[in-house]
């Protein structure tokens, strides 16, 4: 049934332009951190569109890319970058690195929608910290803020010793019960400067001359970061019933209640809402020419004249994108058009945010990834998915020759579904034997320490992805193992392969976002929810030009709808799934 097949990965992160990160507006030493840390020397068109327009205080931008191209990374580096220019420009003005430190507290705040990420970026930006300016205390200028009881003591711990950090990383949750507790007072204090406007409008050298106050009006936040925006949203989809509708606008995620009471604490909705256009009245109805109320074609273009509304002296306005509240930068890979009108309906940005969207062909996956897909008939029989227009004659005889199979007393009872992925999954492991790590995605509502344990009597040993970000959660996993624990995502930035092999499991919530350049095989155990779901389950792997492979294992399903839902994922991405060498039907 197992046939054996070689898998190779190299990893280099790989860039299309020759753009250098010094002439973006990146600190020389940021530049030389990168080159350093993560092997980069040029920026690729997306995070040059990015960092130019993050390096202007009045622009709003959403970017769309493909997973893997390097957007969360250039939004680190810029916002770093921002941070670093303006702790030194209040260093200019008379101000000490502690007082200018105090200063930039919660400058700026980056809300993901989940703690992996949070981990990530903030390990990223102080891997870059470290390197460019060691002589800045770390938890003044970058801290992580992420929910679950081993965390919180510790952070708040951290708030207490250090203060707020200059660029606050947190998850929505958690970023809610510090800035906005039900009971006590705010541990995170979130603000406007009193100058903003000046900020967005003068370089760094003339607000202390326009502070009246001081430096302590300077204080505030001026930049707001929303990566994977759309995983924070609960909108519904353009099918939905009114039902729906109205169940998930009354019962918004932790994300969008936590951006709208920032916004709202920053006075930036009410100004949002004073930019917008005003809404079209509704057309003059004109005398029906008959009784069916019919009109002719000049009355209705008449109408349509009469209904537009007058030239306004908005187009000024409209192109002022909050340069008198904040900067909101939102980043994914599959926010489309109906993310963006969301958030200018809702107040988020003005009506003409700048869109960075270099996928002329919408929500995507790597062109360089493999995908198969799996289909479990029962606890014997795995196929690959057949094609829409395959033989109904030859799909007739192989369902009549797998149902002439029957189960004798003696033979085992159909195996439970955890146990039959996690054998399958063991067998695409030892099969194709990628060189990278692997990430298995599984079920939601499943247990990822159950599933390990399960996939461990397979013979492959496996992780909490949350491991590959935090070392000491790692270390003491390990320790009760009686293993040793090696940061994968270090060594493999600094050395070749290993002969070892690293497999993490995650939810699909846990996918947004993560950057895992070794990862070569990503395996997907359950029908993904939606399209954007696989495209950010499969974007795990294949990035920065590298090839991946994604192998999909579903359940045939009731009347096989599980096979048909993934032919439609297939179709709306554009994907034609490869048949397995390993898999004899």
């Amino acid at each position: 049934m197992w046939r054996r097949c070689a898998l190779v990965v190299t990893r280099r992160r790989v860039y299309s332009t020759q753009v250098g990160f010094g002439a973006l507006g990146v600190d020389s030493r940021v530049v030389s951190a990168l080159e350093t840390e993560f092997g980069i020397t040029a920026a690729s068109a997306m995070q040059a569109q990015l960092l130019r327009a993050t390096d202007t205080a009045t622009n709003n931008v959403l970017v769309r890319q493909h997973t893997g191209s390097g957007k969360t990374l250039a939004v680190a580096a810029g916002m770093l970058s921002l941070a670093l220019r303006e702790h030194d420009a209040l260093r200019s003005l008379g101000l000490d690195e502690a007082s200018a430190l105090a200063v930039q507290q919660a400058n700026t705040v980056v809300v993901v929608p989940n703690r992996e990420l949070a981990f990530q970026i903030e390990g990223w930006i102080s891997r870059l910290l470290a390197v460019a300016y060691p002589q800045l205390p770390r938890a003044r200028v970058v801290g992580r803020f992420v929910s679950g009881a081993p965390y919180e003591a510790q952070q708040r711990g951290v708030l207490r010793r250090h203060g707020v950090p200059a660029i606050v990383v947190g998850t929505p949750r958690c970023l809610l019960e510090l800035a906005y507790p039900e009971e006590g007072a705010a541990v995170l204090a979130l603000r406007a400067p009193e100058l903003l406007q000046v900020m967005a409008e003068k370089p760094p050298a003339e607000w202390a001359a326009c502070a009246g106050e001081g430096a302590e009006a300077l204080r505030g936040v001026r930049r707001l970061v929303l990566d994977e925006v759309d995983g924070m949203l609960r909108l519904p989809n353009r099918h939905a019933t009114e039902r729906q509708k109205q169940l998930r606008k009354d019962k918004p995620k932790p994300g969008q209640v936590f951006v709208d009471r920032l916004l709202a604490t920053l006075h930036v909705t009410d100004i949002a809402k004073a930019l917008r256009p005003p809404p079209t009245p509704a057309p003059t109805p004109l005398p029906a020419s008959n009784a069916r109320g019919w009109q002719k074609a000049a009355d209705r273009e008449l109408a349509r004249r009469s209904s537009a509304p007058a030239a306004a002296p908005r187009q000024q306005q409209a192109n002022i994108v909050s340069g008198h509240s904040l900067q909101i930068v939102a980043v994914s890979a599959t926010a489309n058009k109906d993310v963006r009108n969301w958030m200018v309906h809702r107040g988020w940005m003005t009506a003409r945010p700048l869109m960075i969207d270099n996928d002329d062909a919408g929500v995507g996956v790597p062109a360089q990834t493999t995908h198969h897909c799996l289909v479990i008939e029962n606890d014997r029989a795995i196929r690959n998915l057949r094609p829409r227009d395959s033989s109904r004659a030859e799909a007739d005889a192989l369902k009549e020759e797998e149902s002439s199979i029957e189960l004798s007393p003696t033979e085992p009872q159909p195996l439970p579904m955890m146990e039959q992925m996690a054998e399958v999954a063991a067998n695409v492991i030892h099969e194709l034997r990628p060189r990278g790590s692997v990430v298995i995605f599984t079920r939601s509502d499943a247990s990822t320490a159950q599933f390990g344990r399960v996939l461990e009597a397979h013979g492959v040993v496996a992780r909490d992805i949350m491991t590959r970000f935090d070392e000491e959660l790692g270390q003491q996993i390990d320790a009760a193992k009686g293993k040793t624990f090696v940061d994968a995502q270090e060594k493999y930035a600094t050395k070749p392969a290993a002969p070892e092999l690293h497999v993490f499991l995650a939810t699909e919530e846990a996918a947004r976002g993560l950057d895992l350049p070794d990862a070569s095989l990503v395996l997907i155990l359950d029908i993904p929810k939606s399209v954007a779901s696989y495209a950010h389950l499969a974007g795990r792997t294949a990035r920065f030009g590298q090839p991946g492979t994604v192998v999909t294992v579903v359940p045939v399903g009731r009347l096989g709808w599980f096979e048909s839902k993934m032919r439609g994922i297939y179709a709306a991405l554009n994907i034609t799934p490869k048949k397995a060498d390993f898999i004899q039907h």
